[in-house]
């Protein structure tokens, strides 16, 4: 998160919106981050940052006025730890359409039962860029991984839950614990038996050939800070129930250059349609089109 930029409160369950009245942080207004500060050695004062951090503390205030009852003094103080979530306001937008869509569908009945096949999900990075772009969202199918492991190409696009190897690396750069339901998109490069080489500049051959994809699609991140996390291989064997993974942003996207193949059985779902924003929606490209 950025400070000065603007953000809406989400609550994941009922009981925690007590506390966020209290603090002063009310879900589903929409507030500016003033500052954001860190508060992590109490021994000195806070520092302040530009982006925020675990443990870091916003100093919030409303964009618009508040009726009388909700009104206090601002701006407040809240730390990072007491938001159970922060929406832009693209996301909440979204969330609100999604929202109103399964209701006039028909009921929570109806809408479990979509729940169940297909879902959504927001595209939080630029390891996809320009395929998928921050802020995008994306339909989602979940009937077709369950009915086969097997039904997986080269190019197809895949929403995966983080294997050991990726959510120790996020828990040691200082993010959060990973679960199974932080979904990642990346796109299926090489299958079981398909050879892979991986240089150490981040460079990918399958089968001693270039992918048969685009993979610097996007603008090169002047630093290469993904080269320090790069494990190279030479010609490693894609084993049976596993695939290889690379995202469509080669110069910033942790994939299985870094973690390795990618056990099928973590994949949960495929993107069909992208349903934000408005001024691309529709199919999503693919690049072997």
């Amino acid at each position: 998160l950025v400070y000065y930029n603007n953000y809406y409160p989400i609550i994941s369950k009922l009981s925690e919106r007590t506390k966020l009245f209290e603090l002063g942080a009310y879900p589903g207004v929409e507030y500016r981050i003033l500052r954001i500060f860190d508060t992590a050695n109490p021994q000195t004062p806070p520092t302040e940052l530009f982006t925020s951090k675990p443990g870091c503390e916003y100093e919030l205030k409303p964009v618009y006025p508040l009726v009388p009852k909700l009104e206090r003094q601002w701006p407040v103080r809240v730390n990072e730890s007491d938001l159970p979530k922060l929406y832009t306001p693209g996301m909440f937008n979204a969330v609100s359409a999604i929202g109103s869509l399964f209701t006039a569908v028909g009921g929570l009945g109806s809408a479990f039962l979509l729940s169940t096949l297909v879902s959504f999900f927001f595209i939080p990075s630029k390891s996809m860029d320009p395929t998928l772009q921050v802020g995008d969202v994306l339909l989602v199918e979940k009937v077709t991984p369950r009915l086969s492991k097997n039904n997986n190409k080269v190019g197809d696009m895949v929403l995966f839950a983080p294997p050991p190897r990726l959510r120790e690396i996020v828990s040691s750069s200082g993010g959060k614990q990973l679960s199974d339901r932080d979904l990642f998109v990346k796109r299926i490069a090489a299958r079981p038996g398909d050879t892979v080489t991986v240089d150490p500049t981040g460079a990918v051959s399958i089968n001693d050939a270039t992918p048969p994809f685009g993979r610097d699609l996007c603008d090169t991140e002047p630093l290469k800070l993904i080269e320090r996390y790069i494990q190279p291989v030479e010609s490693q064997t894609v084993g049976k129930g596993k695939v290889f993974v690379l995202g469509d942003c080669g110069s910033v996207s942790v994939d299985s250059r870094v973690w390795g193949s990618l056990d099928t059985t973590n994949i949960k779902g495929k993107p069909i349609i992208r349903i934000w924003p408005l001024s691309r929606f529709g199919n999503i490209p693919s690049p072997l089109q």
